[in-house]
């Protein structure tokens, strides 16, 4: 049983969001046995020189309707004197088009709309799943608060500073020692503690200095010039501004070495390019460190480090690896940075939903895996306007701003107990039992008023002016020209070899239950990219076609028993591994967590613009906790299986940082990881509890033969260790580690994972 959401229950703890989520299933419907066909186990994946006897070849004709209006963005074209279109993208707004100029969607993009929903109706795995540690950094008086600051203050030492060093080789922080100097005493320089947005001027950021040190912590006097001021007892250093802060009262130098100066911190290439991953750089940084400060062309972008920067950075002994020797955790432009979590959103995928060798939806579309390849069997053209136009297009427009998933609303991604507090949230720290909260699905939004809801609301005509223009101010909006409402559109997707299971998966994921309505395109938070497809079925017989020279050997078909034999199966699936389920629902919709996909869907029954609308930036203050489906939709709640989601007791959160072995995505991920019970505090000695399933315990490693196993206090059994590969090599007989028990019985003796070593 993996942790469900609980749906708030104060009146102050539900949230808005124009988006949902679909849970995920209790098991993968795997195939890599193959799928029945006439009794037989086949696969079809594997035979694409043939026409396989049981399978199914045709196309779907597919005719498509727009409810709202519709906008994928064009590709880059060439202009008329043969150059290419160099505007930046949000500054094209012309959609997708045919070069006869009617409108059109890719089939690319038809094709990744259509598989995730074969994805979610088939019981396959969650795929792709973000493996980077998502970033936080909060003060508040909280559990995630007490977390952060426990990371900065590994050890008991505060986070250091350094000077960045990139080339060839890699890349390294020369530490420097960290003074603090008085805003009151930086007379030449503007500070406004009331603008959030403030960002330190060039120069003086990163100017040279030169300093008194007054103690262990200030410079008693600071001059900004290069050269070294008439007196004794000067010291040359770099000044380093960081953001504004509440009563924020003094800033950064770091003064030159005296000497040799202390040994390089390496950076894994790991960490380098984590720190310039797009979740990490925000518009902040973009602003405060430009391409062209401090010299031009001294960065590859806004916002990208460059040699000889000012860094803060933390180290652990725990954090020592072969990848990472000088135990780097993480680095950062200011003394509190950004710091990454324990646990990435696939960790909290458990293990047997991501493992599954082969799902439906990679058997029919293709996978590429390793050394493995699968060819996909599932092809779409590109559906093309045919009625509703000409004009086709509405007036170039200038939406509301949406910025990129945030992993981080973790009270809205991750499955959460909504009945307790903010202190009792779940996120990515270790030992939090909570999973994600499955596909992200955006709800239909039309309130009756057109454009309206669409178009930024202050400024709009002087925005769309400065856009246009060659050197526009604005840097956040985009122009967009979506495709009209009512417009058809036709396109096509042709298969082959495709087994009833199959076919019946696709059929479904195209023709949704009454009411529903498909999501494609851009702006989906803002309404737009609502349409319905009708779907017509065109099976191929390969003996009528190749017996004559003229016919087609096309039949039409309604698709029913393929769509009855897929029913069957997946319902089968659902009841073996016990899927909650609704009564008085009829065939897919009886499984609450499709019952949920098909909530999000609704079209015809969509809820209100008010409940599915983004929160006003204050209302996160107090992390709100985002309903289910069901509940946004007003429907009774399923009878999921209770295991409500709660944080954990100790872990990473509780001291110093812990290291998981490199690669091991295992941790506090299965159904059972994710159920880990807090360490015991010390207390007086005692009898040693026995030895049971589910249990954290400390024991010693020793070797057998060329494996390892774990022996526990209290019990002669020796304890196979199933990941003995994770184990450092410098590891040796007697050395305290900690496992986590995943087997226990008379008859199989005991079975562990290794989690970590720890000091005796």
């Amino acid at each position: 049983m993996m942790p469900r959401h609980v749906n708030p229950t104060s009146a102050d703890r539900p949230a808005t969001a124009p988006y949902n989520f679909v849970p995920l299933p209790e098991r993968i419907f795997d195939v890599a046995d193959g799928i029945e066909v006439d009794g037989k186990q086949i696969k079809p994946w594997e035979m694409h020189d043939c026409f396989v006897a049981g399978t199914f070849s045709g196309h779907i004709d597919l005719t498509i309707e727009t409810l709202t209006p519709l906008f994928v963005r064009g590709a880059v074209r060439k202009k008329r004197d043969g150059s290419w279109d160099d505007r930046d993208s949000r500054r094209r707004p012309e959609p997708y088009m045919t070069p006869d100029g009617r409108p059109a969607i890719p089939g690319s993009s038809l094709r990744g709309m259509v598989r995730t929903l074969v994805e979610i109706l088939s019981f396959s795995k969650m795929q792709p799943i973000s493996d980077a540690k998502p970033f936080f950094r909060t003060v508040a008086d909280d559990r995630i608060g007490r977390t952060y600051r426990s990371r900065m203050t590994v050890d008991g030492q505060k986070p250091r500073g350094g000077i960045l060093h990139l080339d060839g080789s890699g890349a390294s922080i020369q530490p420097r020692e960290v003074r603090r100097v008085q805003r009151d005493a930086l007379t030449s320089i503007q500070f406004d503690p009331r603008d959030p947005n403030y960002t330190p001027p060039w120069p003086p950021q990163h100017g040279r200095c030169w300093v008194r040190v007054m103690d262990a912590s200030d410079v008693s006097d600071i001059r900004l010039q290069d050269q070294q001021p008439v007196g004794t007892g000067w010291r040359a250093a770099t000044l380093v501004l960081t953001g504004n802060a509440p009563r924020k009262k003094r800033e950064f130098v770091f003064l030159d070495p005296e000497g040799d100066g202390a040994t390089p911190v390496r950076i894994p290439d790991s960490l380098l390019a984590r720190f310039h991953d797009d979740d990490q750089i925000t518009s902040w940084q973009e602003r405060a460190f430009p391409r062209d400060r401090p010299q031009r062309a001294g960065r590859a972008a806004a916002g990208r480090l460059r040699q000889g920067e000012p860094v803060f950075f933390v180290l652990s002994e725990a954090e020592k690896s072969e990848d990472n020797p000088d135990g780097l955790v993480f680095f950062g432009r200011a003394g509190m940075f950004r710091f990454p979590y324990d646990r990435t959103p696939r960790d909290l995928v458990p293990a047997s939903l991501r493992e599954s060798p082969l799902d439906l939806a990679e058997a029919m579309f293709g996978k590429v895996s390793g050394g493995e390849a699968i060819k996909g069997r599932v092809h779409f053209s590109d559906a093309v306007a045919t009625s509703g136009g000409p004009p086709w297009c509405e007036a170039v427009l200038v939406p509301h701003i949406l910025s990129a998933p945030k992993p981080t609303t973790f009270q809205h991604y991750i499955t959460q107990d909504g009945t307790k507090g903010r202190d009792q949230l779940t996120t990515y720290i270790d030992r939090d039992h909570t999973t994600i909260r499955g596909h992200k699905l955006y709800w239909h939004r039309d309130d009756g008023s057109g454009l309206a809801q669409i178009k930024e609301a202050q400024n709009h005509d002087g925005l769309l002016r400065d856009l246009w223009s060659a050197n526009p101010g604005d840097t956040q909006h985009t122009i967009i020209q979506p495709v009209k409402k009512g417009v058809t559109l036709a396109g096509k997707i042709r298969f082959e070899n495709l087994t009833p299971i199959e076919l019946g998966a696709l059929l479904h994921a195209l023709d949704l239950p009454d009411g529903c309505a498909h999501r494609l395109g851009m702006g989906k938070p803002l309404g737009l990219g609502s349409i319905r497809i009708g779907a017509r079925l065109q099976l191929f017989d390969s003996f009528a076609r190749y017996r004559s020279w003229h016919a087609a050997g096309l039949q039409a078909s309604d698709g029913n028993d393929f769509c009855d034999a897929f029913e069957k199966a997946i319902l089968g699936h659902a009841q073996q591994h016990g899927e909650a389920t609704l009564d008085g629902q009829e065939g897919l919709q009886k499984l609450a967590r499709l019952d949920a996909l098909f909530r999000l869907l609704e079209w015809e029954g969509r809820p209100k613009n008010p409940s599915t609308a983004y929160m006003e930036l204050a209302r996160f203050r107090d992390r709100p906790v985002l309903p289910t489906p069901h509940a946004i939709a007003g429907a009774g709640e399923p009878p999921w299986p209770v295991d409500p989601p709660r944080p954990g007791g100790g872990g990473r959160g509780s001291g110093a940082v812990m290291r998981r072995p490199d690669g091991d995505r295992s941790r506090s991920t299965s159904a059972h990881d994710m159920n880990v019970p807090p360490r015991p505090a010390p207390s007086a000695p005692a009898a040693p509890k026995s030895i049971q399933k589910g249990q954290t315990r400390p024991g010693t490693l020793k070797r057998s033969g060329t494996a390892w196993v774990a022996v526990f206090d209290g019990d002669a059994r020796e304890a196979e260790v199933i990941n003995s590969q994770k184990i450092d090599p410098s590891c040796v007989d007697g050395t305290n580690a900690e496992f986590y028990i995943t087997e226990q019985s008379k008859r199989t003796g005991i079975k562990c994972r290794f989690e970590r070593t720890t000091k005796g």
